[in-house]
């Protein structure tokens, strides 16, 4: 059974049939995922099919040093789900609460990730949590996000910052 780098670089060179299995083995967990964050089937479907449209486009593009493929392919989705949600002319999107926030519909989607990113989640302090889950994973600009929070721009930026700054320091331990 071939793994995920190798899944890539066989779509890389055109093969359909790794194209295949890389869908097999991760298209359930990808529209769960998007479903978690978008909250609308149909949306979740049409971007499942736009996240491996580029998977197969861009297989070429995916970097080991840059991360494991499922990051890689997640980033994707959240990059496509960004752009849909910002073409949108009024934002009809709530708010993720403290305890159901985009962050955790990734870590559920992912079991690798789920132990390491729940234990950094749970250490962060309440307002740099929402703000790591607006502006990583909510399709907010920084500016939407300090807005939606009712909370200076540099404000919100700092504790970005600083949550993201402490769950490195975290995930490197």
């Amino acid at each position: 059974m071939q793994d995920d780098r190798e899944l890539l670089g066989a779509i890389a060179e055109g093969s359909k049939e790794a194209f295949q299995s890389y869908y097999e083995r991760h298209a359930r967990r990808m529209l769960g995922y998007l479903l978690r964050i978008a909250k609308d089937r149909a949306l979740a479907e049409d971007l499942l099919q736009d996240v491996f449209t580029a998977v197969w486009l861009k297989a070429s593009s995916y970097r080991a040093e840059q991360g494991p493929p499922l990051t890689w392919m997640y980033m994707i989705a959240r990059h496509k789900l960004v752009d849909r949600w910002r073409r949108r002319s009024s934002r009809e999107q709530p708010l993720p609460s403290e305890h159901e926030g985009p962050l955790r519909g990734f870590v559920t989607a992912d079991p690798e990730l789920s132990m390491s990113l729940e234990r950094v989640l749970d250490v962060l302090k309440p307002e740099q949590r929402q703000a790591v889950e607006l502006a990583v994973m909510g399709g907010y600009t920084h500016e939407e996000a300090a807005a939606a929070l009712a909370v200076p721009l540099g404000t919100f930026k700092s504790r970005v910052r600083m949550a993201l700054l402490h769950m490195r320091a975290l995930l490197m331990e």
